[in-house]
Formats: structure tokens, C-alpha cells, sequence
């Protein structure tokens, strides 16, 4: 690997190494955004929407909501059930007046003044702040509009664009008084869960309890076809980026093949000397593992050390906008590192095969001789 006289094997064990380095830092660097963008959506989903979420299949208010939630309460794994409900609305301030959806989530307000919790991007769009006055026009009993005086108590940020450009939560009975009721009967019940992993056999319970007549989702039933997409995209560039250490590895047969082809004479006096076929065999394929392994582990500290910097700077920003997150964390995870390592490994364990049965190949004698 040394020798002087070698400039051709010395340069394709260099393109080996960097290549292999290349391909792995490259696979861990996608792996962990990846893993960063699913892990932050999903904590971004469950921080702000249901486990289970209970509604009537024709959209009707839940008559019997109390009874039926504390049914629900008193399921295996169930650890709150909350109603709720949500219409449509403009929200007028200084700025302009925007599209809303006001949500009832919390405790009832016991006080006179209308309090909301705007979204930070809604009341960025609108001119408030927390603290100011503002104005909501809604539909009074679905059908006659109204503008109700109310007060930004909150500002709400959940990290979602969708959420917090459009939502506005308030009390039930601030509710019942923006939108002209005479009291409050939920639309949707939202079931908290110890845990959320387990949530499928909790739904299958209230389904069975509820009957026929209401829809009952859990967040994995909800979201599977975005979670779907991003394990597909995973696997995608897994691949994709595979082939750079594939034609790496490629490159590790040719330097061993060229080495096999240079050493011959070398070759043929150890097999003179008494030296076995297996023995031959070992000396090439360390050789090439001390390539590949190079490769591996330059390519792991430089993967990492990108992820550590991305972190650190917060250098993967995207548009809110378009992918609902505005900052991606990338987040290596032991086992994508043990796996992309292990593969590049077999890899390189399996081009040192053909080189090293033809360095075994080798006739002592017929070699002496044609170098004489």
C-alpha cells in the first residue's frame, strides 16, 4: 500500500476511500434528516391534535356527549376525554382581515370579555399582538354574520404553518357567545392515551362501544399516508445513495486486482517459500478491509460532525409555507449508523473475493520462470 512504484494502486485505494467516505457520510447525513423531518412532524401532530378523535359520521352534534365520554374514560389505556368543536370565521385586526377556525379547547372563562388564543402567524398577518383588541365576524347560528369584540389574551405557536397561521382557540362558553348558541354540544370528542403506540386496540374499544353511528380515528389511522410517504422516501435514498458506495467498493477490487497483477513475483516467492493459499488469500482481503474500514469511519466522522453542525447553526430551514415545518433537527439514530457501516463492511468484504482467490491462483514456479 506503500510502495513507491505503485502511483496507480495508490490512487485508486485513495478514489476507494474517498468514495466509500463519500457514500457513508452522505447515507448518514440523509438518514438523520429523515429521521429529524418524521420525528418532528409526528411530535408536531401529537403535541397538537387528538390520540382517538370520536365524531357522528353525518357531521351532527354529539346530543349525549357526557355519557358517552364517560364511557370512553373508563377504557384501558385511556387517560382523558375532552369535547370540542370548530367553525369557520374571519379575524379582523389593524393589518387585514384573514380566514380563521376557531377551535374550543381549555376551561370555560368565568369573565365578561371574550379572550382568544391566535395562531402566531394569524395574528402576525392581522397586526395583533398579544394584549390587543380585535374583532371576529362570524355566522350566528350558521346563518346571520356578526362581529364579536374580543381580546388576543394568547399568542399560539405550535410550530405548524397550517395551525398557526389559521387557528384561534377559545373557551366552550366563549364559544357558545362568538357564535350565538345557548349551550355548548361538541362536534368531535378528543381521547387522550397513555400510550400512543397502543392506541389501535383503544379505538377498537370505543368503536365497539359507540356503535354504528360515530366515526372513531386514532392518530396512526390518520396520518398513515403521510408517514408512508416519508418511510418510502427513507428507503429511497438509501438506495440512491448506496450506489456511490457501490462503485467505491468497485474500486477496491480494481486496487487489489492491479496489486495482484503487480505482485505476482512477490506472490510467487512466498508460495515458493511455503506460504498456503489461504494464508494469500488473508493478506488481500485485510487489505482491502483496511481500505474499506478507512472509508467507514472517515465517512461516520464526517457525516456526524455535519449533522452536529447543521444542528448547531440551524442550517436546514425550509418554507413554512410548503412543508408545514419551518426548521428541520437532523437526528442520527445508533441504529442507521450501525446498519450503514455493517453494509458498507459486507461490501467491501465482497470485492476482496475474486482478487484474492486469483492472488491464491498464483504458480510459483511458472512465475519465477517467465520473470527469469
Amino acid at each position: 500500500m506503500r510502495g513507491r512504484r505503485r502511483s496507480l494502486v495508490r490512487f485508486t485505494s485513495a478514489a476507494a476511500i474517498i468514495g466509500i467516505a463519500a457514500g457513508v457520510a452522505s447515507l448518514v447525513f440523509a438518514q438523520a434528516l429523515a429521521r429529524g423531518f418524521q420525528s418532528e412532524m409526528q411530535e408536531k401532530i401529537l403535541a397538537n391534535t387528538p390520540h382517538i378523535t370520536v365524531f357522528s359520521r353525518d357531521g351532527s352534534k354529539i346530543a349525549d356527549w357526557e355519557s358517552i365520554a364517560g364511557s370512553i374514560g373508563r377504557i384501558e389505556n385511556v387517560r382523558s376525554v375532552s369535547a370540542t368543536d370548530h367553525e369557520l370565521a374571519l379575524l379582523a385586526g389593524p393589518n387585514s382581515t384573514n380566514y380563521a377556525i376557531v377551535r374550543v379547547r381549555g376551561p370555560n372563562n368565568s369573565g365578561g370579555e371574550i379572550e382568544i388564543a391566535a395562531g402566531t402567524e394569524l395574528a402576525a398577518k392581522s397586526g395583533l399582538k398579544q394584549g390587543d383588541k380585535a374583532e371576529i365576524v362570524a355566522l350566528e347560528n350558521g346563518a346571520t354574520p356578526k362581529t364579536v369584540p374580543v381580546r388576543v389574551s394568547n399568542l399560539l405557536n405550535t410550530g405548524f404553518f397550517e395551525y398557526d397561521s389559521t387557528w384561534i382557540i377559545v373557551s366552550p362558553d366563549n364559544f357558545i357567545k362568538i357564535f350565538g348558541q345557548t349551550d355548548f354540544v361538541p362536534s368531535v370528542l378528543e381521547i387522550a392515551v397513555n400510550d400512543i403506540y397502543n392506541s389501535g386496540p383503544a379505538a377498537a374499544k370505543i368503536r365497539e362501544q359507540t356503535g354504528g353511528n360515530f366515526r372513531i380515528v386514532d392518530w396512526q389511522e390518520a396520518n398513515r399516508p403521510l408517514f408512508a410517504a416519508l418511510s418510502l422516501e427513507r428507503k429511497a435514498a438509501l438506495v440512491i445513495i448506496s450506489l456511490i458506495i457501490f462503485v467505491a467498493v468497485l474500486n477496491i477490487a480494481t486496487t487489489l486486482a492491479l496489486l495482484v497483477n503487480e505482485r505476482r513475483r512477490d506472490i510467487a516467492i512466498l508460495r515458493t517459500c511455503g506460504a498456503m493459499a489461504k494464508t494469500v488469500v488473508a493478506m488481500f482481503v485485510l487489505e482491502g478491509m483496511i481500505l474499506g474500514l478507512t472509508g467507514v469511519i472517515s465517512g461516520l466522522l464526517l457525516g456526524l460532525s455535519a449533522c452536529l453542525i447543521a444542528n448547531y447553526f440551524r442550517l436546514i430551514n425550509l418554507s413554512a409555507e410548503v412543508y408545514l415545518l419551518s426548521y428541520i433537527p437532523l437526528r442520527p439514530a445508533v441504529i442507521d449508523v450501525l446498519a450503514i457501516s455493517l453494509t458498507a463492511l459486507i461490501l467491501c468484504l465482497a470485492a476482496t473475493i475474486y482478487p484474492s482467490i486469483k492472488a491464491a491462483g498464483v504458480k510459483p514456479f511458472q512465475n519465477l520462470r517467465d520473470d527469469a
